[in-house]
């Protein structure tokens, strides 16, 4: 009897000791996590109202006429008006400095709606093709691309370029670092992150710059160039180092699929809590800036030569931040953060795409995993997450066939399915943190549950969003959680347009 008061007085000893690291991390994290998402909501308003100030003078069809021209034009306009006051933060007693400020705003609208512009894509196979048809370059990559329709991906990749190399050259340079300068590059990575992640997952597994078979040398040397600058360059500039990405999300995320093992799943967290979120984004943020719980699993699974890869790619991104730490310690601190923060980014997708999860069916494709129909490419492959996860290697552009097959079967498609239009991702995070279970239900196609009432789907809903292995939160704790997740869900846009 003694013993087994003994060991049964370990356990929750050790609980009580995760109990009393856990609280205050949750708070710290929460904190981190509430900056992240007031600050990006903020650039989003501040961004758009500038936007709708010049919306009358410059419509849309004039930038449609030249996005490119117009996409280079505002970021000179944009760069120029972040060295309009002579000191780190403007004066506000000085109404120069404030009309300053609101110069700053406008260019900044302008050039949001110019990216956005020059990166949009038609919503079907036949408009891509013809889309890539009316731009010279893009038109030459896709004649010498094994996947033509690859070429698509050349805007964003030009897109994030004109963006971030002139914002982060005035970042580096003591002599033009500003508060100015900061909320730029701010806004523009808040811009960049998700087309260069739709990108960036479509390279891990199926290059977009691989030459055609037969393509001559001169081709495959410059398409091997790209691809270098897009992996090694481009991705540091969007707050990446280069094969981490790869290295977890082939060996780990495939791997693991959503898993208790996956260094990215949801499982034992509430999504429907931002304080869950928070604690996620937390972990996701150490992760990118250590590696080392991606390099202990690659380590224990015996991939070797990808924890090598992804070692001599942070490294390479912390000898990049020392050197300007030497001259400018606020440059580099802001790219630390970039990158840590950058957790949440990483949450948000992870909760958009396995937010609800079958308990009884969690090993599976179908039971953790989210498709979401809508454009008929579904956002160049990415909404198609059910048949990216059972067929990795397929190319894209397969996944529509593949979709609209299982859809079409006895029973419907086996996973939950909610229509674009209705959730796209910061909508669909934030009616998880509203606990918005009616809306979410009349809007899911739940395989086998067609015909039940809206209570039962609802209920399943409630069931998918639950923790797994984890015991919620009760009392005071889940009370100051709902309220904190209400409000976060209040910041956030439905839609990222300006």
């Amino acid at each position: 009897m003694a013993v087994a008061e003994a060991s049964g007085a370990q356990p929750r000893a050790a609980e009580t000791r995760r109990g009393f690291i856990e609280a205050p991390l949750t708070v710290v994290a929460g904190l981190l996590s509430t900056y992240f998402v007031v600050a990006a909501c903020s650039l989003y308003w501040l961004t758009l109202a500038g936007g709708a100030l010049l919306a009358k003078v410059v419509p849309r069809s004039l930038i449609e006429r030249a996005p490119l021209v117009w996409l280079c034009g505002s970021t000179v306009l944009m760069s120029a008006a972040t060295q309009t006051v002579p000191g780190f933060f403007p004066d506000y007693a000085n109404p120069g400095e404030i009309v300053a400020e609101i110069v700053l705003w406008i260019a900044l609208g302008l050039f949001a709606r110019a990216y956005l512009v020059y990166t949009d894509y038609p919503a079907t196979f036949d408009g891509l093709k013809a889309s890539i048809e009316t731009r010279p370059l893009e038109r030459w990559i896709a004649g010498h691309l094994h996947n033509p329709i690859d070429a698509i991906f050349t805007r964003i990749w030009v897109a994030n370029s004109v963006a971030l190399i002139p914002l982060t050259l005035l970042l580096i340079l003591p002599s033009t670092i500003n508060y100015f300068v900061i909320v730029a590059l701010s806004v523009a990575m808040l811009l960049a992150q998700f087309p260069h992640e739709v990108a960036d997952h479509t390279n891990i597994h199926t290059r977009i710059f691989q030459p055609k078979i037969g393509a001559a040398p001169r081709v495959k040397l410059g398409l091997r160039a790209l691809q270098l600058y897009f992996e090694n360059v481009l991705s540091m500039l969007v707050a990446r180092t280069p094969y981490f990405y790869s290295a977890q999300h082939l060996f780990v995320h495939h791997a693991e699929g959503n898993g208790p093992n996956d260094s990215q799943s949801t499982e034992p967290y509430d999504r429907t809590s931002f304080l869950d979120f928070s604690r996620h984004a937390f972990r996701q943020g150490v992760h990118l800036v250590t590696g080392v719980a991606v390099c202990r699993h690659l380590w224990s699974k015996g991939k070797n030569a990808a924890a090598r890869d992804l070692i001599r790619g942070l490294a390479a991104w912390y000898a990049i931040v020392a050197v300007i730490a030497s001259f400018n310690p606020v440059a580099a601190l802001v790219l630390f953060l970039s990158r840590f923060l950058g957790g949440n980014v990483q949450s948000l997708v992870a909760f958009w795409q396995h937010g609800l999860v079958d308990p009884d069916e969690s090993e599976h494709t179908r039971g953790n995993t989210v498709d979401f129909a809508g454009a008929e490419h579904g956002n160049l492959g990415n909404d198609y997450h059910v048949e990216h996860h059972d067929q990795p290697g397929r190319h894209w552009s397969k996944y529509y066939e593949l979709f609209s097959r299982q859809a079409k079967a006895v029973g419907g498609h086996p996973a939950v399915v909610f229509q674009k239009e209705t959730f796209a991702p910061l909508a669909f995070v934030a009616a998880l943190w509203r606990k918005d279970y009616a809306t979410l239900a009349a809007a899911a196609h739940v395989s086998g549950m067609e015909g039940l009432d809206r209570a039962a789907i609802e209920a399943e809903i409630i069931g998918r969003t639950a923790p797994i292995g984890t015991p919620p939160r009760t009392g005071l704790a889940a009370a100051i959680d709902d309220r904190w997740s209400r409000l976060m869900a209040l910041a956030m846009p439905v839609r990222f347009s300006v």
